[in-house]
C-alpha cells in the first residue's frame, strides 16, 4: 500500500509556476497529495489542486487570468494593490467558497498584523484565506478580516510543512523562494527593503526543511522577480525538468 503524501508549497509570486511544473511531473508518476499546505503563491496553487484541477490546467488558468501580473492589478490609495484579483479568479473557477467542500484538505497561512500572530485557515472562506496569504508586504493592501488586518503568511511561515506533520505518512516540500547570498553592489532604499522582506520570509527555513521526507528546491529561482509574468512557461519548465531529474528518488520514495 502506497504511503499517504502531504505536499507543502512555499510562497514566491510568479515563481509558484515552478510548483506546478514539479506537481505536474509528480502527477504523471502517480504521486498525488492527500493533504496540502501553502503560503502565498503556494496557497493559490494548492487550493486549485485541492479543488480537483490538475497542475497543467492551473498553469493555463494563470496565463488566462494574469496571475501576479502587475498590469492586471488594481492600484489602491497609498500605492498598494488590491487583492480582489485573487478572489475574482477563485470565485470564477471554484463553484463554492468553502474549505470543507474541497476534494483534498488544505491549510493556508496568513499573518495577523494586529497581534503579530500566524493565522491558519482550513475552514471557512477560501477566497479570504488566499487573498490574505497572497498580500505580499509593501505591494498589496492588507486584507481586513474580523477585527484584524492580514497579509502574506510568508512573514511568519513561508514553508508550512509543520501544518501537515502527522496528517500524512510522508511530506514533500517544495520551496521556490530560496535566498542566495546577495550580489547587490549598490544598496538603494528599494533593494534594502526587498532584501529585508526576503530575509524575514526565509527565517527558520532550515527547521521546516527537516520535516520533509523529500525537499525540492528548483534551481535559479532567484533570477525571477515576484511579478515576472512573461516568464511563466520558462519557470514552469524549470520546475518540471527539475522534478524529472529526481525521478529515481521520487519512485524510491513510494516504496
Amino acid at each position: 500500500m502506497n504511503p499517504t503524501i502531504g505536499i507543502a508549497l512555499s510562497g514566491g509570486g510568479i515563481r509558484g509556476m515552478a510548483h506546478l511544473g514539479i506537481l505536474q511531473y509528480l502527477y504523471e508518476i502517480g504521486i498525488q497529495p492527500s493533504v496540502i499546505s501553502g503560503t502565498s503563491a503556494g496557497s493559490l496553487a494548492g487550493v486549485f489542486l485541492a479543488a480537483g484541477f490538475e497542475p497543467k490546467e492551473i498553469v493555463e488558468i494563470g496565463k488566462a487570468e494574469n496571475f501576479f501580473n502587475r498590469s492586471s492589478l488594481e492600484l489602491k490609495s497609498g500605492g498598494l494593490f488590491n487583492t480582489h484579483i485573487f478572489e475574482r479568479i477563485l470565485n470564477k473557477y471554484i463553484p463554492h467558497d468553502d474549505f470543507e467542500k474541497l476534494n483534498i484538505p488544505m491549510y493556508v497561512t496568513a499573518t495577523n498584523l494586529v497581534n503579530a500572530e500566524l493565522v491558519v485557515f482550513n475552514k471557512g472562506s477560501i477566497a479570504t484565506a488566499v487573498k490574505a496569504s497572497c498580500a505580499v508586504p509593501l505591494v498589496f493592501k492588507p486584507v481586513h478580516y474580523k477585527d484584524a488586518y492580514l497579509c502574506d503568511g510568508g512573514i511568519l511561515n513561508n514553508f508550512p510543512t509543520n501544518l501537515i506533520k502527522g496528517k500524512c505518512d510522508k511530506i514533500i516540500g517544495v520551496n521556490v523562494s530560496n535566498i542566495p547570498k546577495s550580489s547587490i553592489v549598490k544598496w538603494s532604499y528599494k533593494t534594502i527593503i526587498e532584501r529585508i522582506v526576503k530575509v524575514s520570509i526565509n527565517y527558520n527555513m532550515e527547521d521546516k526543511k527537516q520535516l520533509c521526507d523529500i525537499y525540492m528546491e528548483p534551481p535559479k529561482m532567484e533570477i525571477y522577480s515576484t511579478f515576472d509574468f512573461s516568464k511563466i512557461d520558462e519557470i514552469y519548465k524549470t520546475g518540471y525538468d527539475y522534478a524529472r531529474e529526481k525521478n529515481n528518488e521520487l519512485i524510491s520514495f513510494l516504496d
